[in-house]
């Protein structure tokens, strides 16, 4: 499973953000999904993690983070009610332990680990998603007003570590091909047989750190201010920043106000649910794919934002 973000541009509106736009933008589903409790918002969010997917047309990118998703969903699921004692509805007595305890599954503890391993899925698709359809070199030109050599940095790991993991695989390949026995064996052995690929590696990266430092040196990198262009805020900025924002101010008015209870049992989540929240939630996605879609359309309206 390859969990290494994979950057391509694309004709989409959320390639299309500034990234402080999309940082806004995914920061603000991070925190909605970690501030509501009621699963029935949960769901509305779910739906609109995943249609902005499809509108980024990353559905193949995301594939491993939404795998990992959902495994990491099942195993707080499963261990939840293993761990938690609370709730007043025992579905299944287990055994009593000296120290732990009874080891009884309740009905709370099981939905609350559902809705638990519901929202660490969302959070990590999010991620994910932030990961396919932000330009790393437009976020650390950003980050280099901050700290030069810091961005720098890590713009040359980014940059670096796909061509490494590249070249790792076709040196194992060649080895494997020469009849080198890299698997098996006592460790002492599998080091020694590693050795010579792990001193190639490296050999390899200072001759590629130095290829990079002489053709930065021949650009005149260090030698004085430039005058760079930065990606300017445009008309989709500034329709997507205020919309976060504001599903966010809702998600926290609405948790202010009493949110969904798991324990001692399980709230009505129909008699919580507040109309006002889930028009927010269902209007803030479905703008977004108008958007989207009106972008995808017609050139001309993307012109214009």
């Amino acid at each position: 499973m390859k969990l290494v973000p994979v950057y391509r541009p694309r004709e989409t509106l959320i390639h299309g953000l500034h990234p402080l736009a999309a940082l806004a933008l995914y920061a603000s589903l991070v925190a909605v999904v970690l501030v509501l409790q009621n699963p029935l918002y949960l769901a509305v969010v779910g739906l609109g993690v995943l249609s902005l997917v499809l509108l980024a047309e990353v559905k193949e990118e995301c594939r491993p983070f939404l795998r990992l998703g959902m495994f990491m969903a099942l195993l707080v699921t499963l261990l939840n009610p293993l761990v938690n004692r609370q709730g007043g509805h025992i579905l299944v007595y287990g055994p009593g332990l000296p120290v732990l305890g009874r080891l009884d599954i309740t009905l709370e503890a099981l939905a609350y680990g559902m809705v638990s391993g519901f929202r660490l899925f969302l959070v990590i698709a999010v991620f994910g998603l932030a990961g396919t359809t932000v330009n790393p070199d437009d976020l650390l030109d950003i980050l280099s007003s901050l700290s030069l050599r810091s961005s720098l940095s890590a713009a040359l790991a980014v940059r670096l570590y796909p061509s490494l993991v590249v070249e790792a695989g076709e040196m194992l390949e060649v080895q494997l091909a020469r009849g080198e026995r890299l698997r098996g064996g006592s460790r002492r052995e599998r080091i020694k047989a590693r050795f010579p690929f792990w001193m190639s590696l490296f050999r390899g990266s200072l001759d590629r750190a130095a290829a990079i430092a002489e053709a930065m040196s021949a650009r005149g990198f260090g030698s004085g201010k430039v005058t760079r262009r930065r990606r300017p805020f445009r008309g989709r900025d500034y329709l997507v920043v205020p919309l976060s924002l504001g599903t966010l101010a809702a998600a926290v008015l609405s948790s202010m106000g009493g949110g969904y209870r798991y324990f001692p049992t399980l709230d009505n989540p129909l008699a919580g649910l507040e109309i006002r929240t889930a028009a927010v939630l269902a209007g803030f996605f479905s703008a977004l794919v108008i958007i989207g879609r009106c972008w995808k359309r017609w050139p001309w309206w993307r012109s214009r934002i």
